[in-house]
């Protein structure tokens, strides 16, 4: 396994009252393998099913052919690729991208649009070279509002400097396979494109072409990133919550928040390359569980970002004095395939004996155990994921844990884990805006 999961600070062995009695663990076990059996019923339909997202290690498979074809296209292209879509059409492959874009053999430099911000919009296209860039659009629905915006104006840009025939052999869609604006635009224009699974929603998509495609351009192994997942997914077929590790976690994220008040789950990675994973996190928990059970009770803890060692200098004064109401997830790297013996003179090791015949690496683990320690010590409940490396592979055992916990996790709130209804009344309030509000500067002298 590419993970090493332990959970025992989670317990009341660790952190007494504050945390989960191996008791009340053995009580929930019928839930827990009800829960699971739901989720493995439905996965033999495979992408027909609700869970169809849990498939995807397993049922991309057959399209990787084509999805290596279009990224070798993608890379004979242009030296730049700009990834337009938001949300859960980019938080993942952006961390995966992040987390191993010094290693990649080959490929573009992927330039990410997601926030609508006019000024930075300007700023990377006054530095991009249009004959070596090109254009990847993703939206599962084919018309989020600030996707398809910014993509209005890059294809414009494009076609103004190109002209639209030239522009149209530098785009590639990414969209739903038969409905959409980008659907239809796809088809009337020619522009090649893959679809996303109608049963995989975005934040659940990574391991779909929504991910596979840009990563595949750049030069990332994505035939490991999906071995990785499948690897997971097969460790995981246990219902026992003893023998399934995210079973175990949903579990035990789920009665801290429920029954014990740890409304706040802070993830916090000692590893500065999976920085962008623990936003992918936070999106996939609160958009999946931050819902109402039986339209009264709240469900869903908040996830919070930290960052070890720099968030030891701000944030962990609040975490061990301030309310009891938070549990941890801490990531550590076990074994740095770089690092550096620190230098130390005659001067120094007197002043810093404790650091003589340390490594970089040696420091980071030790920041590490410390706040972990003192996490304990104030009884804060918390569980640590330990990787061997920092790779594909590696990566996309991560990504398909994190999505079977949360679909766990949501089943044991009694919550739908795949729907947004809050985020689509937002949705129809901006577009409720656009319509009513009048603009009160020409557009003329700000277009790129």
């Amino acid at each position: 396994m590419a993970l090493a999961i332990r959970t025992d600070n989670m317990y009341s062995d660790a952190v007494g009252d504050q945390g989960i009695s191996p008791t009340r663990m053995d009580a929930l076990a019928p839930q827990l393998k009800a829960v699971h059996t739901r989720v493995v019923d439905d996965l033999a339909q495979g992408l027909a099913g609700t869970y169809g997202c849990l498939s995807l290690s397993a049922t991309m498979l057959p399209e990787l052919e084509r999805i290596h074809a279009t990224a070798a296209a993608i890379r004979a292209t242009c030296r730049d690729l700009v990834v337009v879509g938001i949300g859960g059409s980019s938080l993942g492959t952006k961390a995966i991208w992040h987390a191993l874009h010094g290693h990649p053999p080959e490929g573009p430099r992927l330039h990410f649009v997601e926030n609508v911000d006019p000024y930075d919009l300007k700023l990377l296209l006054a530095h991009l070279v249009p004959q070596d860039t090109a254009l990847l659009c993703i939206s599962k629905s084919g018309g989020t509002l600030e996707t398809v915006v910014q993509f209005l104006v890059l294809r414009d840009w494009l076609a103004g400097h190109l002209g639209a025939d030239r522009a149209r052999r530098q785009q590639w869609i990414v969209t739903d396979p038969e409905q959409g604006w980008l659907r239809a635009l796809a088809r009337e224009e020619n522009i090649p494109s893959l679809a996303v699974p109608p049963s995989v929603g975005g934040r659940y998509s990574v391991l779909s072409a929504v991910g596979l495609l840009p990563l595949a351009a750049s030069g990332v192994d994505i035939d490991a990133l999906l071995a990785g997942g499948r690897e997971l997914a097969r460790i995981c077929q246990d219902g026992h919550f003893d023998a399934n590790p995210a079973l175990e976690m949903a579990a035990l994220y789920y009665l801290l928040d429920a029954e014990q008040g740890k409304r706040i789950s802070v993830m916090m990675p000692y590893v500065n390359r999976l920085r962008l994973f623990v936003d992918w996190y936070c999106q996939l928990w609160a958009e999946s569980l931050g819902k109402t059970r039986a339209g009264t009770t709240p469900a869903g803890s908040l996830p919070v970002r930290a960052m070890g060692a720099v968030d030891q200098h701000s944030q962990l004064q609040m975490y061990l004095e301030s309310r009891n109401d938070k549990m941890f997830t801490f990531i550590e790297l076990t074994h740095w395939e770089d690092d550096a013996v620190i230098p130390l003179g005659a001067a120094d090791r007197e002043q810093y004996p404790h650091l003589h015949h340390k490594t970089v690496a040696d420091i980071i683990d030790a920041e590490f155990r410390a706040t972990r320690e003192a996490i304990t010590e104030a009884r804060h409940p918390s569980l640590t994921i330990e990787i061997p490396a920092v790779n594909a592979f590696v990566l996309g055992s991560l990504i398909e844990l994190y999505q079977r916990v949360t679909v766990y996790t949501g089943l044991l709130y009694g919550i739908n884990p795949l729907d947004q209804p809050s985020v689509e009344k937002g949705k129809r309030i901006a577009i409720r805006y656009l319509q009513t509000r009048k603009r009160l500067a020409e557009l003329s002298d700000i277009r790129p």
